[in-house]
């Protein structure tokens, strides 16, 4: 089965957005580091929050470039469906806190019983720049690529 870009596209998102936990996999150059994180998304973006004090984003600042996956745990490999997203992590202004800050608290809920998200905490956005589909319901192996040309933040949402 062909899928036509825009097609892989929408498959993409919608599997993005049905989903809660990402693994962020990135390097300093010396040590390699993977981190499963809750995240929301707009379109292709994912969004992160985090300590700016946490490895993650000392890492993030010498090496921007990460690789991110979103998959679930199958037993039956026909079953299997996942993401694996290149792209570059990005310090969101502090301007656009109030909004993601609201968009966490809408998708997770239970973050209010923490007492929401930590004031000093920073958001982080993820530029994709490809995306493999996987998806071994078509067939073992099966695969598609998206190409992401739009490189620009889309905060305005």
């Amino acid at each position: 089965m062909i899928f036509l870009e825009n097609e892989v596209q929408e498959r993409i998102e919608e599997y993005i957005k049905g989903h809660n936990v990402c693994t962020m996999a990135l390097s300093d150059g010396f040590e390699p580091s993977a981190h499963t994180m809750y995240y929301i998304c707009h379109g292709l973006h994912i969004y992160l929050e985090s300590d700016p004090q946490s490895q993650k984003i000392h890492t993030l600042q010498s090496n921007p470039k990460v690789c991110l996956t979103i998959d679930e745990d199958y037993q039956d490999w026909r079953e299997i469906r996942g993401i694996q997203l290149y792209g570059k992590a990005k310090i969101v202004d502090e301007m656009h806190a109030p909004k993601l800050s609201e968009a966490f608290s809408e998708k997770f809920p239970h973050i209010n019983d923490f007492g929401g998200i930590p004031s000093h905490h920073i958001y982080v956005e993820i530029i994709p720049e490809k995306i493999y589909f996987m998806d071994f319901t078509k067939h073992f192996g099966h695969k598609s690529l998206l190409f992401v040309d739009e490189k620009k933040s889309i905060l305005n949402w």
